[in-house]
């Protein structure tokens, strides 16, 4: 039996009997790329109403209709880490959106370095990356995507427990280590030609800041950004157990 499609949804409360519009690129996804029809059963979503089956009741070129029937996952609590990073260039920023949100990332927070390359011109983009990778990897929340802002600005106007920084010249902490001290630090991630002297006496300066070590090879800086993810990922998993 095929797997429904998952589609994420903000408007309207999703509730029994609603019944919901798709706009023409939904509709099109559904009966042209998905072939589905009149009756087929569709899955809807969001952070705040939880998982929701709906069958689909007008299927048109450009709208589709569809109708709420029942609950299937309540909403629920999705925690995880904040993810500061320096851009990388685009097809590279878009596959690390894709992946944090899949290793459960709650917030993306660029951050513009002095050796920074490429810039954000286009958040609506990150956005629906964001969007299809829930859909995807069943998460019924979407992490915020903060506006980029320089390092030293988000230094002074974010506050955080800890900040877990990769530090490439390898004088950190073993990440693991860091994350069983630190359970709900941030990271942050520099640019690929890492950070300058000067933002790296910064960021030791500052007492929430605990550099750490990725290991004795040297990564890309979206690597590294999921090198941190999944040791995460794994920490919680083991503490769960």
């Amino acid at each position: 039996m095929a797997v429904a499609p998952r589609l994420h949804l903000d408007d309207p409360r999703l509730q029994p009997g609603v019944t919901v519009s798709l706009d023409a690129a939904r509709a099109h996804y559904l009966a042209r790329v998905l072939r589905l029809g009149i009756g087929d059963t569709v899955i809807l979503f969001n952070a705040r109403d939880g998982e929701w089956r709906a069958r689909i009741t007008g299927c048109e070129r450009r709208a589709a209709q569809l109708r709420v029937e029942d609950l299937l996952r309540p909403p629920q609590a999705e925690p995880g880490p904040s993810l500061w990073f320096a851009p990388p260039r685009r097809t590279r920023l878009e596959w690390l959106v894709e992946k944090a949100v899949e290793l459960g990332v709650t917030r993306l927070c660029p951050v513009i370095t002095a050796r920074t390359v490429a810039r954000l011109q286009r958040p609506e983009r990150l956005r629906s990356i964001a969007v299809e990778a829930a859909e995807q990897c069943r998460r019924m929340s979407l992490p915020e995507i903060a506006p980029a802002r320089e390092l030293g600005a988000v230094l002074a106007e974010e506050r955080v427990p800890a900040l877990l920084f990769a530090d490439e010249g390898g004088a950190g902490r073993p990440l693991l280590t860091a994350l069983q001290t630190h359970p709900g630090a941030a990271f942050l991630v520099g640019p690929e030609g890492g950070f300058t002297a000067a933002e790296r006496a910064m960021l030791r300066a500052r007492p929430e800041v605990v550099p750490v070590g990725l290991g004795p090879t040297i990564l890309r800086s979206e690597t590294a950004a999921l090198y941190m993810l999944s040791g995460w990922r794994a920490v919680r998993e083991v503490a769960a157990a």
